[in-house]
């Protein structure tokens, strides 16, 4: 995720909101309270799967590096959009891999099996 920390002013955001200005995403406010945390995992998620952002052709000196800033500033742009719309598709349970909704899908214990515990 070098290509990610390489942009300037990305290590100075520390909320939610602040990437969603940051990369001038419309998003609706209640929904980025509510899901910050699923949708910020999604992110990350999607960031380390990327492990460069594709820059053949660009000029070298300040030109070039502006371009280069604008293809990656581009490409994490779109991932975290992908990342909001992802948790606007369904139920929270569902569309989160954050590992508290993976680990207990398989157990589930019916109210009739469960016994008062006496002293």
């Amino acid at each position: 995720m070098e290509w990610f920390t390489s942009l300037p002013g990305i290590d100075e955001l520390d909320t939610a909101e602040a990437f969603f200005d940051y990369f001038e995403l419309p998003a609706d406010p209640a929904v980025i309270r509510a899901k910050r945390l699923h949708i910020m995992h999604e992110f990350h998620r999607r960031l380390a799967q990327v492990i460069s952002v594709p820059l053949a052709g660009l000029a070298p000196g300040d030109a070039g590096e502006l371009a280069r800033n604008k293809a990656r500033w581009s490409m994490a742009r779109h991932l975290l959009d992908q990342s909001y719309r992802h948790f606007l598709q369904g139920e929270l349970a569902a569309t989160s891999a954050m590992a508290i909704y993976q680990r207990h899908k398989a157990s589930f214990i019916p109210w009739s099996a469960l016994m008062e515990v006496l002293p």
